[in-house]
This record gives C-alpha cells, sequence and structure tokens, in this order.
C-alpha cells in the first residue's frame, strides 16, 4: 500500500515537472539549448493563443455576389423566388463552420451590409492561418453527378451546324466567339499557328485550309484534336496552357492569316527491287518444305548469282528457286523506304547510287539473298517556300459533350468519410440520404440501358467544378452508397472529405478587403485584467491555507498544478481537435468558473474529513471517507456543468463556444485536481509522522475523541 501511495506521488510529481517545464519562457529553452536546436525551437513556439478581444488580429470582407438570385426573383416566373436575406444567413453559416469547424478558435464571423451590398466579415486572432482560412471560405465544394448519353453528341453537332449556317459568319467571328464561349464552359477559343500544312494534325482540316481564303470561315464541322502546349517559364519550370491532355474537339474554323516561309524538307529516299532467297533448315520463317542445310543454300545462291551475270533471267529463277513468298512474282518486292528491311538487306540495297544487280550474297536471318536493285532514290534535303497558316477555332469539347447534369449532388449528401479499396487505395466513401438514395437508383438504371461507343456509359462525379471519377455502369445500383475514387492518398481522400461534409455556399463570394484590427481591452486594460487574476488567485489560496491549514497547502499545490496544467492544454491542444483553443475574457471566465468549482470541491472534501476526523477516524480513515462521502456532490455539480457547456458548445456562436471550451476542460481538470491530485498528496503527507496531526487540519486534539468499540 506504502509503495502504491508514492507510486502515484511521484506520477503527480512528474505531471508536476512536465507542466511547469512547458510553461517556462521560450527564451530560456533558446538560450539554455540554443537557438538552431530543433526541440527548443518547438518549445520556443508553444504559447498560449489570444483572442480578439485581448490581441486584436485580422478581418477579412467577403462580399457575396447575389446576382443570380437577384435576377431570378426579378422575373416574371413568382415561384422560384428565393428568400435573400436567408441566402446571406446560409453563406455566413458556412464561412464558419469553414473557418472554424471545431469551434474552439475565437474566430467571429458576422454579417455586415456596405452600399447595400451583402458582406460577410470574418475576424480572426493574430496566430490564425489567414491564408488557409481564405482558401477554405474560398474553395468550392460543390458536389455533381453527370450521366452520360451518346444521344448528347448528335443534337450538339445539328446545332453546331445551325451556328455555321445562320449565325457564325467572317464579319460577326469576333463577337460571336465571345458570346458563345461566355455561354457554354464546354466551349473554347483556341488560335492555332503560324503552322505549315503538315504539323496540322488533322489532315482534312489542313487539305481544306489549302483552299481557303484569309478571313473566311470554314463551311463544315471540323473534327480534330487539341494537344496540350508546354513551355518553360524563366525561373525553369515546366508550364502547361490549358488541358495536360490532348482533347478532342468540334470545331467551326476561320482562317486568319496565310504567309510564306522557306523550309527545308528532306526525303527519306526510297527503292524499288526483286530478290531471290534461299532458305535453310534452320532459318527464320523458313517454309516446311524446305530441305537446304546452310552450307547447300549458300553453295545455291552462289551458283545463282553466278549465272544471272553470265544471262540468265532473274524473274524466271525467282519463280523457279526463290524459297520466300515473293517468288511466284518473281522475286518482286515493290517500292520500299530506308528502315524498311532488315539492316544487311536495307544496308546493301540503299548503299547503291544507281539501279544494278548486287554482286555477291547478302545474309539474313530469313537466309540467302540475290538481289536486283530496279530504282533507287537516296535522301536529298532541298529549301523550298511553303505556306503556314494562322487559324482560329471555335471548340466543343468532346468528352464535354456527352454528360447531362443530374439533380443529384451535395444536397442529398449526408455524410463522406474516407475508405479503402481492396488493393489498400484511399477511396472517398458517399451516402445520401433517402432521396439522394432513389435518385442514385434512377440514374444508374438509366445509364446501365444505354450503350456508348467505348462500351458501357458512365457516371461522371464532381467537386468544384472538377470531374474526379467517371465510372462505368453496367446495373442498376440500389442503396444510398456511392464512392470517389482515384489517385488518393489518405491526406488528400480526407480532405475531400471533410470539404464535401461541410457543403457548398449557396453563393459565390469573393474578398473585398483585409484589414487589421485593434484588441477591444488596450494593453493597460489587458495587465490590469493579468493583475486582478493574479491577485485573485493568490486570495484564493490565502483562504485555503487559512481556512484549512495543511489541507488547504495541499488545495493549493493542487490548484496551482490545475493552473499549470491548464496553461500547457491550453499550448499544446491539436490542430486536429481543432486547435488551438484561443483565449478571449470570455474564455477566461470560463477558467475563473473552473477554478471556483475546483476550490468548492476541496472545501467539501476537507469539510467531510473534519467531521470524520471529529469522530475519532484515523487520518487516513478520514481522508479517504472525506473523498469517498464527498464525491457524489461533486460529480453531480461538475457533470451537470459539463452538460450545459455541452448545449452552450453546440448551440452558442464562437465567443459563447470558446466560454464553452474552456469551462469544458476546466470542470474536468477540477475534478482531476480535487479528486486525483489532492487525495493522493494528503495520503502521501500522512507517511510522514509529524503530518499525521489533527490540529494541522483544523481540528483542535480536545474536540477529537476515540470511538467506543
Amino acid at each position: 500500500m506504502k509503495n502504491q501511495v508514492l507510486n502515484r506521488f511521484f506520477l503527480i510529481v512528474l505531471i508536476g515537472l512536465f507542466a511547469g517545464l512547458m510553461n517556462v519562457p521560450g527564451e530560456f529553452w533558446t538560450k539554455t539549448l540554443g537557438e538552431e536546436n530543433t526541440v527548443a525551437q518547438r518549445l520556443a513556439d508553444l504559447k498560449v493563443t489570444l483572442g480578439l478581444d485581448l490581441a486584436g488580429g485580422t478581418e477579412l470582407d467577403y462580399k457575396i455576389d447575389l446576382t443570380d438570385a437577384i435576377a431570378q426573383n426579378s422575373d416574371e416566373d413568382q415561384l422560384n423566388d428565393v428568400n435573400i436575406n436567408q441566402i446571406a444567413e446560409d453563406v455566413r453559416d458556412a464561412l464558419e463552420r469553414r473557418v472554424n469547424p471545431a469551434g474552439v478558435g475565437e474566430i467571429i464571423v458576422k454579417r455586415s451590409q456596405i452600399n447595400n451590398e451583402e458582406h460577410v466579415l470574418i475576424q480572426m486572432p493574430p496566430d490564425t492561418d489567414v491564408e488557409g482560412a481564405k482558401r477554405d471560405a474560398e474553395r468550392d465544394n460543390r458536389l455533381e453527378f453527370f450521366e452520360e448519353d451518346p444521344a448528347l453528341e448528335g443534337s450538339k453537332r445539328f446545332e453546331i451546324a445551325e451556328l455555321l449556317t445562320i449565325d457564325v459568319t467572317a464579319d460577326n467571328w469576333d463577337t460571336k466567339k465571345v458570346e458563345l464561349a461566355d455561354s457554354d464552359p464546354a466551349i473554347d477559343i483556341e488560335t492555332v499557328g503560324p503552322v505549315f500544312a503538315d504539323e496540322i494534325l488533322s489532315t482534312d482540316l489542313a487539305d481544306i485550309l489549302k483552299n481557303t481564303k484569309p478571313g473566311e470561315v470554314v463551311q463544315e464541322i471540323i473534327q480534330t484534336t487539341i494537344q496540350p502546349v508546354f513551355n518553360i517559364s524563366e525561373s525553369g519550370e515546366l508550364v502547361i496552357e490549358g488541358s495536360p491532355f490532348p482533347r478532342e474537339v468540334l470545331a467551326i474554323v476561320r482562317l486568319n492569316e496565310v504567309t510564306e516561309e522557306e523550309r527545308e524538307s528532306t526525303s527519306e529516299g526510297e527503292a524499288s527491287a526483286r530478290h531471290i532467297l534461299f532458305g535453310y533448315q534452320g532459318a527464320q520463317n523458313v517454309a516446311p518444305e524446305v530441305t537446304y542445310t546452310k552450307e547447300e543454300a549458300l553453295t545455291k545462291a552462289e551458283e545463282t548469282l553466278q549465272a544471272i551475270k553470265d544471262g540468265a533471267d532473274f524473274g524466271e529463277l525467282a519463280k523457279e528457286l526463290s524459297t520466300g513468298p515473293s517468288g511466284p512474282n518473281g522475286g518482286d518486292l515493290g517500292t520500299f523506304g530506308p528502315g524498311t528491311m532488315v539492316p544487311p538487306f536495307n544496308d546493301a540495297v540503299f548503299g547503291l547510287t544507281e539501279p544494278s544487280l548486287i554482286d555477291e550474297v547478302i545474309e539474313t536471318q530469313f537466309g540467302y539473298h540475290l538481289i536486283d536493285v530496279s530504282a533507287v532514290t537516296p535522301p536529298n534535303t532541298q529549301t523550298q517556300s511553303e505556306p503556314k497558316y494562322t487559324y482560329e477555332m471555335i471548340t466543343w469539347d468532346r468528352d464535354q459533350l456527352n454528360w447531362l447534369p443530374t439533380e443529384l449532388g451535395g444536397k442529398q449528401l449526408e455524410a463522406a468519410r474516407v475508405g479503402f479499396d481492396e488493393a489498400g487505395s484511399a477511396l472517398v466513401d458517399l451516402r445520401f440520404d433517402a432521396e439522394g438514395g432513389e435518385m442514385f437508383a434512377e440514374l444508374t438504371e438509366r445509364v446501365a440501358a444505354r450503350q456508348c461507343a467505348s462500351g458501357p456509359c458512365r457516371i461522371a462525379i464532381e467537386v468544384g467544378g472538377e470531374r474526379i471519377t467517371t465510372p462505368t455502369v453496367r446495373q442498376k445500383i440500389v442503396g444510398r452508397s456511392s464512392q470517389i475514387t482515384g489517385n488518393f492518398t489518405f491526406e488528400s481522400a480526407n480532405d475531400l472529405a471533410n470539404n464535401l461534409n461541410l457543403g457548398a455556399i449557396d453563393a459565390p463570394v469573393s474578398l473585398s478587403g483585409q484589414t487589421t484590427i485593434q484588441p477591444e481591452l488596450g494593453a493597460d486594460q489587458l495587465s490590469k485584467s493579468l493583475r486582478a487574476a493574479i491577485f485573485g488567485f493568490l486570495a484564493t489560496i490565502l483562504f485555503m491555507i487559512v481556512s484549512y491549514q495543511f489541507a488547504g497547502v495541499i488545495a493549493s499545490i493542487a490548484l496551482i498544478l490545475y493552473a499549470l496544467m491548464f496553461i500547457t492544454i491550453l499550448k499544446i491542444w491539436p490542430n486536429s481537435f481543432g486547435g488551438p483553443i484561443v483565449l478571449s475574457l470570455a474564455g477566461a471566465a470560463g477558467i475563473a468558473l473552473s477554478i471556483g468549482l475546483a476550490v468548492d470541491g476541496n472545501i467539501l472534501i476537507f469539510e467531510r474529513m473534519k467531521e470524520e476526523i471529529k469522530k475519532g477516524r484515523s487520518m487516513k480513515q478520514a481522508v479517504d471517507l472525506g473523498f469517498e462521502r464527498a464525491w457524489s456532490a461533486i460529480r453531480d455539480s461538475n457533470l451537470t456543468t459539463l452538460l450545459t457547456c455541452i448545449i452552450l458548445f453546440s448551440l452558442g456562436s464562437s465567443v459563447i463556444k470558446g466560454f464553452a471550451i474552456t469551462l469544458i476542460v476546466g470542470t474536468i481538470l477540477s475534478m482531476f485536481t480535487a479528486i486525483i491530485i489532492s487525495r493522493n498528496l494528503l495520503r502521501a503527507s500522512l507517511l510522514i509522522p509529524a503530518l499525521n496531526n489533527p490540529k494541522l487540519f483544523g481540528v483542535e486534539p480536545k474536540k477529537s475523541k476515540k470511538r467506543k468499540k
């Protein structure tokens, strides 16, 4: 029992040492361990984050774009009118969830009207990650589902043909292309050139441009490919213009300009030849009926070559003797270019400058060849003037044309979380509400009934306008679950799930201003508040010592540990739990209230102890019974406090949440110090005989009486 008491005492000492070291000023660590020491830097960076009212901070002013909502309310259809005030309030709520998801950051998010415009002001303490808050506030979290329908491209081709016939002309090209690009996100404007004809990917377009005058619009729909453009920036980084992948597009084309440029063109050359092949057993691709050995094939080839030199007909001998497939045609190989034949054959043919019979037997892996070259054109380089074309295209991305938006999206999303597939790769699991489950089943049923060019049709899932995945649908999927797969790491999948859970903003927002705000309390008032807190803390300790003497000393030690541990928690509260906890005046009030709870618990315990001592209990019995009999009252009072705090944290504003979280932490700490630390310190002190004296606990010996047995 004694060992157990001592072990707990030493554990409390370790807790106290840790809390004490965590509260040493950061300069101490850098001076002691050196400024370059990583541990010293991390310890020096730990500090209590003060709130807006104590330290000021940064204010971000976001303007809400209500243009679409106002236009919707201004049209003739009154059934589609929306509540603009509610939209603005929903935007405020969404921004608060994004920049202060845990509710402990003392970040104030409020609406404001500036020049009859709706704004949201986000006020953040000085240690807040402002750039991160901007990214979170402006992130587009829209979740959208699309269905693939191959019939849509045919309809779009008809629309484009109608545009080409009626609307788009050489005269109105410049204005019309802008109108079209603004009206449809699938439309882009591409300028190409100047390029030579053989550099144009679409050979049909190249041929058409040769017969088109500058300024004219090509009177047919062009189907071509847009290749990504890669450039090197001044800093040496690779920069990709537009999409990093080739895009198949439909296009309306206008030829802007044709220029002439000198260009070197190289002809690879070509040759026409015939041959007689003497294959042998073991040669590559030899016919089964060939019986020559290698030596016999070589001998026969040399004899035949001599016969040809003596005047024999090459073609007739090829028909009679060649073991190759061209033998029945007199050995004719037609016309071919460099690199077409195997190297020994190629080198022999293109080594000639004039047509002739090659006067030696050529060996390849197929056997022995006799070669008669009837024509040969060596590679040739010449300079000539060629046209270069500069043209402009209004393009429709074919990958976008076949996708139809659906009503299924973020509104039906119930929850998103990280999951893993069979290979252990991260993905995002989606769970819809009941309406979303029915919509998903209907969507997959429609898509499964279609057949697309590449096989079964697909659905597409986009987040924030970016396509994440396009899974194939082969059958109707019943249920409320779906998945987003891709090249996710756990961190990226977790970020996506968190963003989807935060939801999209009902109206776009744009940052219209960023300012530094001053603390509501000046430095003088802040120092006065700190002095008042210190004096109040010391007065509490003095009261406990005067009222309960040695027990009051123990309570004071526990109270000091409470303060050190609370400050430590404020410093090290992890970001994964929404940290740091920001200390404002409201939070300080929560700490003060929790100190009162800690003292109140000690008073209940010590009064119970005094009662037990007066009943004649031993000091050890009095300590144990005092804690046990006071526990129910302490438990109930603290649980009701925690319950109230949880309600405040769940339903309150940012300031109320700051008060609630500090009171929650303080209440739990006060229970720990009052029940665990005080009790074990008292038990340890009773191991010293001199301290085992009722008088030290405020009970006069004469009032102590022995229990009758």
